[in-house]
C-alpha cells in the first residue's frame, strides 16, 4: 500500500525552529532594533509591525512562488524575486533574506531531490529570498498555500520571541502569550495574501527603522544574531 506524507506533518516540520535552515541564527531584525534602544515593552509592537510590512509582502511573495511551482501561476522564480528585491530597500535585509533561501533550498534539495520546481528554482535562482525558497519547499511537500501563508506569518513572529528571550529580560511564558495575542492577525494576514493574483498585487510596504538597524547591524563585530 502507498503511504501518502501528511502535509500537517509537513507544515510542523517547516515551522519547528530546529529545521537545519539557518534560521536559528537570524532575530528577524530584532537585535539591531534591540541595540539601538528597544525594550521588553517594545517587543510584541515590533512583532506586530514586521507583521503588517515586511511579512505582508514576503507572504505574498511566498504564495505566488507556491502556485507557480504548481504549475497554476505562469511566473518566473527570477521575476518574484525582482518583485521582492525591489519592494526591499535594505541591502542587509535582501543579504539576510537570501542566507536563509539558500539554507531553505538545500534542505528542499535534501528531502525532494526530484522535485520539479525545486530543481527549477535551483537551476535560475541558486541563492533565493526566504519566501520564494519556503514558498517551493512547502509546494513540494504537499504543503497547502493557506497553510504556506500562516506558516509564513507565524514562523517571523516565532523568531522574534526567540530572539527575545535571548535578548532581553522576558518571562517565557509572556513572551509565548505573544504569539497567541497576534494569532487573530496573523490569520488575516495569511488570508489576504492569498488574493494575490500577480506580481503588481505584492504588496510595496516600508519599514524604513527596520532598514536602518539592519544596514548598521553590518558593521557591528560583536552581535549574537547574524541578523
Amino acid at each position: 500500500m502507498l503511504l501518502v506524507p501528511d502535509a500537517g506533518v509537513a507544515a510542523f516540520l517547516l515551522a519547528d525552529s530546529r529545521l537545519p535552515s539557518g534560521a536559528y541564527s537570524h532575530s528577524a531584525g530584532l537585535e539591531p532594533a534591540v541595540l539601538a534602544g528597544l525594550d521588553v515593552d517594545g517587543v510584541y509592537p515590533y512583532l506586530l509591525a514586521r507583521l503588517h510590512t515586511v511579512v505582508r509582502v514576503e507572504t505574498a511573495a511566498a504564495v505566488l512562488a507556491h502556485r507557480s511551482a504548481c504549475g497554476i501561476a505562469g511566473i518566473g522564480f527570477a521575476r518574484i524575486e525582482a518583485a521582492l528585491d525591489a519592494r526591499t530597500p535594505s541591502a542587509a535585509q535582501r543579504e539576510a533574506s537570501r542566507r536563509l533561501g539558500r539554507g531553505m533550498l538545500r534542505l528542499a534539495g535534501k528531502l525532494k531531490p526530484d522535485s520539479p520546481a525545486v530543481v527549477e528554482l535551483q537551476r535560475t535562482v541558486p541563492r533565493p529570498t526566504r519566501p520564494v525558497s519556503l514558498g517551493v519547499t512547502a509546494a513540494a511537500l504537499g504543503v497547502g498555500e493557506l497553510q504556506l501563508a500562516r506558516l509564513c506569518c507565524y514562523d517571523d513572529a516565532q523568531s522574534v520571541v526567540a530572539a527575545a528571550l535571548k535578548l532581553l529580560p522576558i518571562d517565557p511564558m509572556d513572551a509565548t502569550a505573544w504569539i497567541l495575542d497576534a494569532a487573530e492577525e496573523i490569520d488575516a494576514v495569511a488570508v489576504e495574501s492569498l488574493l494575490v493574483g500577480g506580481l503588481d498585487d505584492i504588496p510595496a510596504l516600508s519599514a524604513p527603522l527596520m532598514e536602518h538597524w539592519a544596514e548598521d547591524h553590518t558593521t557591528r563585530t560583536r552581535r549574537l544574531f547574524v541578523a
